[in-house]
Order: C-alpha cells, then structure tokens, then sequence
C-alpha cells in the first residue's frame, strides 16, 4: 500500500481529544495524547495557554534495592506558554499512521497549531508551532527537570541551546543512570519570541541517557546544535518512512472501525514503547509522569509483563517483542541463587517483580509484611520462569529462527527445565506439583508449613502450572531436535509431558468446569487463572479433545469475566482459542473497547498499563487464524455471514498468511514460506478442484499436494509463496 494510502485508511483511527487531558500526571496510565520512538515517549497535556511536554525514557531508572525504592523515573519535560491563548478551544488528534498529536488552538481571531512528533530513527522530539492568526502570538518555552527522589539535578545553558540532566548515581544504587534533555528553538535567540501569522517555528529537543554512550551529556547538546530544518526534514522523511513500513507488515479489515482502530492502535502504543532492545517497557511504558509509578512500574512476572506482547508475534511485528527476553536473561544469576537457597533445586526460580540489569524491585529489609518471605516477594507461586517461557516459545514457533533459539530462548528454557525436573513430585505414576499458589498468597506460608490458617494456600497442582509446565517441557523437546542439542534428555522430558498431572476440574452452576487447583482453591470471584492454560498457555486448542474442549467453553461461560481488573489480555484470546461462540467475544470486545479506554487508545481496568495492548490484536488474529497444533485454520472463530479479511498474519511454523472471507466464502489464500517447512493447512472449501501454485516472484509453477482426514499438506521451499484456490463458480464453506 501506497504511503497516501495508508494515511486515508489511519485516518479514521485517530485518536480524537475534544478536552484537555485529567489523568497526567498519573502513578498509571495517562490519558493524554502520545507519541514515542519505541524508547523515548512523551505525553502531552494542559490548556491552550499552557501546554507541557511530559518526556521520559525506558531506561531511566533508578535502580535502588528494596521496594518501593526501585522503578523508572520522570526525566523532564517541555513548558510551551502562550497567554492570548487563554480562552481558546481545546482539540487534538493523536495520528497512528504517522504517530504525530496534531494540536489545534482557535480563539476569535486567533488559531495556533502545534504538531508534535518523536523521530522514529534518533530521539530527537520535534515540535512545530503555526500560527494563522491575525496579530503575533507571544510564545515563551521552559525547559524544566523533575526534582527530588534522592536526584541530582542541573539546568544549564550553552549558546541558544537550553539543557537539564537528571542523575541517580548515589552508592546504593545498582548501577547509575543519568539522562539529559537538550533543546533550542530555530531561528530564535532565545526561548521567548513573537510567532508571527503565517510563520512556523520548530523546537527540537534531544534525549539521551548514560545507557546510550559514555559523553550522554556533550552529544545531546552536540546534535541539537546540529537540527536546521533541513535536518528537520530529513528526520521527518525517516520517520515517515518508518511508521510506513511498520504498518506494511500486517493488516485486517474485519467491518468493525470501533474494533479495527483498537487492533492498530494497540499496535501503536506498542511500537511508541518497545524498540529498545537494552530495556524492555514496564507496566506503564514510556509515558512515565512521576517518580512513584505504581506497582514500582517494573516488570510484574505473574503475567502482567509478558502480555503485552502476546499480539505482536500472530500480527507479524516480531520486531517490538526484541526488548522482552533481555531482563529475564539478565536476571538469570538472581534465579539461579533463589532456586539452590530457597527451594534447594537446580534451575531459576525468580520473585514476581524484577527490574533491568538483574535488579530485584520488590525486596523487603522489613519483617513488618507478612506477605515477604527472605525479603522477597514469590507470593507462593512458582511459575514465573515458566510462564515468562511462553512468549519466547510464541516466537520461536511463529519464526522457527534458530539463531534466536539457540542465543536466547534454549539457554533460557533449560534453566527452567532444570528447575521443574528437581520440583516435580513424581507419585503414583504421574507428576505433581505441591506448594505453587495459584493465586498471589503470603509466601512465608513455605516457611510455616504446620499453620492451620495455612491449609487453604496447600495448592497442589495449579491449572496454570500445569499448563506452562506442558508448554515448556514440548517446546524444548521440539527446539532441542531442531538444534541437535541435549538428545539424552528428552526420554525425561517426554516422559513428564507423558506423565503430567490431568487438568483439574469441578462441578458449579451445573456445568463441568476447570478447578483452580486440585488441592486447594477451586475458585476466585475475580481474576481469569481459571482458563489460562488455554491462552497463553496453549494447552487447549481446537484439536483437543471434544470434551476438554466443551470444558473450557463452560468455564469461560460461568467465568463470564468479560469485565476483569486483571482479565482482558486473556479471556477474549482464550474464549477464541477454543471456539466459543464468535458473536459473544466480538460484543464483549467491543464493549470493553468503548467503556475501558481512553482517547489515546489505551485500554485499563484500573491496574497494568500496557497488558491490555495484547487484549484486541491477539482475539481477532486468534479468530481470522490459528495454527498453534502446527495446522492452518482460516476463520476459524468468525461469523460466517461477516465479511474479514487480513493481510500477512503469521502462523506456527514461519509461515505469513493472506486470505478473504467474503459472502460466506474464501476467497484467495497465500501462504508465504520463511524457512522451507511443510504446510498443513485445515481444506478452505467443501466441494471444488483445489489447484496450489507456487512463486517465487518471477516464475510460478503448480505443485503435488497431499489431502488427509481433510488437511491439505505440502512441501514448501523458504522465500516462495503459496497461492491456494478452487475453481468451483458456487462452492460454500
């Protein structure tokens, strides 16, 4: 699609503010407009008269032990005063397909458009007032720092160049972080002027902290010396570029605006927040506005990390989930100690909240919580390595890249392996697990196993356990074959797969159902543990068993959490994932969409931040397609009578995927092949001649195909592409 075109299509999924933001600052998330190049980001808010820059950095933290002590950290910011402003009107619109807020001021004979924009290629924050007014507008910029929290602070000026630096770098800290924001206005003096009718004056600003290069300081104030606008506009024509080609890589169109600008814009946030592969996004992004964000802003392991990016792998943006294994490796030695002192066993057995660099963030030096066990924070639970698993495993499946494999998730899985193959009790000829909380619990219960007050946190097999034990034990028996690595282990690992406890379930309201846990809890009024062994999990699909399947369908029938605190990344992918009923997710989806979000398309129940951006893009591609039994489904949880179609989602076994559903028929397949794997794809049509044509993009040639139990099944060749039709003129699905 054309640049021009994908600015038509976006267009109607802008975000529209039609009042100035009231949730900035916030310990959560804002509700102002956003922009940011994946590390830096910048929220926008106040008056016409008085407009302020909120900037802030995935990797300005400050890094200091003992909760709430650690967290990510408000940089600075950017004051834009302008009084004849005062009794303005207020309008701003948030552009995913170029990520600008275009701001527009208007007052009876004034009008001031303010467009705002972080280069996609460099951090540099560009900001270009218009004036069509009828007399000049007096502008006053400030560049401010944010004070306090144990910081240093300095504010300097250098020519017509303005900077603040930021600086944790006390002796209790892990390690320091210090960052800088550089501004100067073009073509001014200073940073109050006159913007006069007709003229344009940008502000560029540069942001860089000591994680970026050793001299942050003197090459912020050397590059923003460096912008004219000619350089403006060469940034502006990369970044362009870039938000382009970002959106080229995948599509859908399912006859839903209200669905659709949710699936782009929780692309969007995505793509503002997660390009720094050194430091992964917390729980709020980078639109961080104070020095206390909730939850210490870290990275929560008991799913509130690793949802965000459940969306990204199926919507073919592998790109932004980069950043995500980088702190569970770093964090590695920290496992491995707590695993060997705590529990006695091999492997990695991480607290739930961790920060980057290997920095615990919810350490205790008290004994005043009842809730730390050896200051720490395990809260009973004993999954997080395993459920932090499950994106990597989402990756290596959708990719079949066996460098990533081999560097990065291998090394990783097997710790987690080594840690399960000591905690499994093997009894009975089966194995179970004992002590794992299914839900967050005080975790000095493992410490006082004879308390009576303590027989209701006696969880033995948790469901979710259960289900990452399965997904970590099956993905390395497959990754370990594709390597040729670790071949005298798998006998065990297949033999715990084999082996491993049934999936507990129960009798309420009538209907079998999934229990909580086998031994312990078997129910929470809130929450939706219940049903995550299906998603993220995988232990459920639509292959599985008719009456497991009919199971999952009861339990997120007496669940009925569309609306959940903690809910929304899961119920909706998990209710597709095992083929409830399309017309009820696609309701309750809308309805959290309306009555959940903000303007700038965040979706929040109140807790984690950017966890929900996984809740739409992963139940609609979970309803156009599933593969995940390395079979192709198209449309497999749609309406039939509901025109869709999508552009390059990918499937399990590195295969990008392009079909139609029109007039309750399939129109066109096209299957694309990254590593040469053979392609099982669920038969598009009932009745027909199926004819498979591959191409190369020069030459294309008709292929042999196998047909059983209704899959089509043929070879494939890597970079070829796969065009699947039927030459019935009136076939039905």
């Amino acid at each position: 699609m054309k640049p021009a075109d994908w600015k038509e299509k976006m267009a109607k999924y802008n975000g529209i503010f039609k009042e100035p933001p009231r949730n900035v600052p916030s310990d959560k998330v804002v509700d102002g407009p956003i922009i940011g190049n994946g590390d830096v980001g910048v929220v926008i808010s106040g008056l016409p008269e008085q407009q302020r820059l909120w900037i802030s950095k995935v990797d300005f933290w400050k890094a200091k032990r003992f909760y709430p002590n650690g967290s990510p950290c408000l940089l600075g910011g950017i004051d834009i005063q302008m009084p004849a402003l005062k009794e303005a009107s207020y309008g701003a619109e948030q552009h995913l397909h170029d990520a600008k807020v275009v701001s527009t001021f208007r007052g009876d004979s004034i009008a001031v458009t303010m467009t705002s924009w972080v280069a996609a290629e460099e951090n540099a924050v560009i900001v270009e007032l218009i004036s069509e007014s009828q007399e000049d507008i007096s502008v006053k910029v400030d560049l401010w720092v944010q004070p306090g929290h144990e910081s240093e602070t300095e504010i300097g000026q250098d020519g017509d160049v303005s900077w603040v630096t930021r600086k944790f770098n006390g002796d209790d800290l892990d390690w320091p972080t210090e960052g800088i924001v550089a501004m100067r206005c073009l073509g001014q003096l200073k940073n109050s002027f006159e913007l006069k009718p007709g003229d344009k004056t940008t502000i560029v600003a540069y942001v860089l902290t000591n994680h970026d290069v050793q001299d942050y300081a003197q090459v912020s104030r050397g590059r923003v010396k460096l912008i004219d606008e000619s350089r403006v506009g060469t940034l502006h024509s990369e970044h362009e570029n870039w938000w382009n080609q970002f959106w080229a890589k995948s599509s859908v169109e399912i006859g839903d605006e209200l669905l659709e600008k949710f699936w782009y814009g929780s692309h969007y946030i995505m793509a503002c927040c997660s390009r720094n592969k050194a430091f992964a996004p917390g729980l709020f992004g980078n639109w961080i506005t104070t020095d206390t964000p909730a939850w210490a802003g870290d990275y929560h392991l008991n799913y509130n990390y690793q949802a965000p990016w459940w969306g990204v792998y199926t919507s073919n943006h592998i790109e932004l989930s980069e950043p995500y294994d980088t702190p569970l490796l770093e964090y590695m030695s920290n496992g491995r100690k707590y695993a060997e002192q705590y529990l006695e066993c091999s492997g990695i057995y991480y607290d739930v909240g961790i920060g980057p660099k290997g920095l615990p963030t919810v350490l205790s030096n008290t004994n005043a919580s009842l809730t730390y066990e050896h200051g720490h924070l395990f809260l009973g639970q004993k999954s997080n390595t395993a459920l932090s698993a499950v994106n990597m495993l989402m990756r290596y499946y959708y990719t079949y890249d066996l460098q990533y494999a081999s560097q990065v998730a291998y090394p990783y899985l097997i710790e987690v392996a080594n840690f399960w193959e000591d905690y499994l009790t093997f009894e009975g000829n089966r194995y179970v697990i004992y002590r794992d909380a299914i839900h967050e619990v005080p975790t000095w219960a493992d410490s006082h196993p004879d308390d009576e007050w303590l027989q209701e946190f006696e969880d033995m097999n948790p469901l979710l356990s259960l289900g990452v034990v399965r997904a970590v034990f099956k993905g390395l028996l497959d990754m370990s074959k594709e390597l040729g690595l670790n071949s005298e282990r798998r006998e065990k690992w297949l033999h715990i797969l084999e082996h491993i406890s049934d999936l507990p379930t129960y009798e309420r309201d009538g209907k079998t159902i999934f229990r909580l846990t086998e031994q312990g809890r078997d129910w929470w009024p809130d929450n939706t543990l219940a049903i995550q062994h299906i998603w993220p999990a995988g232990a459920i699909g639509l292959d599985s068993d008719p009456k497991l399947l009919e199971i999952a369908q009861n339990t997120i029938t007496v669940l009925n959490r569309w609306t959940d605190y903690n809910g929304f990344p899961t119920i909706f992918t998990a209710a597709a994932r095992v083929g409830y009923d399309p017309e009820i997710i696609l309701r309750e989806l809308r309805r959290q969409c309306f009555e959940h979000s903000y303007p700038n398309l965040f979706i929040f129940f109140g807790g984690g931040g950017i966890e929900c951006c996984s809740g739409v893009p992963s139940a609609i591609n979970e309803m156009l397609l599933q593969s995940h039994e390395h079979v192709i489904r198209l449309f497999p949880v749609w309406p039939r009578q509901k025109d869709a179609s999508f552009v390059n989602l990918r499937a399990v076994g590195a295969f990008v995927v392009s079909s139609e559903l029109s007039n309750e028929n399939i129109t066109y397949v096209t299957i694309r092949s990254e590593k040469g794997r053979t392609c099982r794809i669920i038969n598009p049509w009932v009745n027909g001649e199926i004819t498979i044509t591959e191409s190369d993009g020069e030459r294309q040639m008709q292929i042999d195909w196998q047909f059983i139990d209704n899959v089509i099944s043929f070879s494939t060749e890597a970079g070829k592409c796969y065009t699947l039709s039927c030459n019935m003129q009136n076939h039905n699905q």
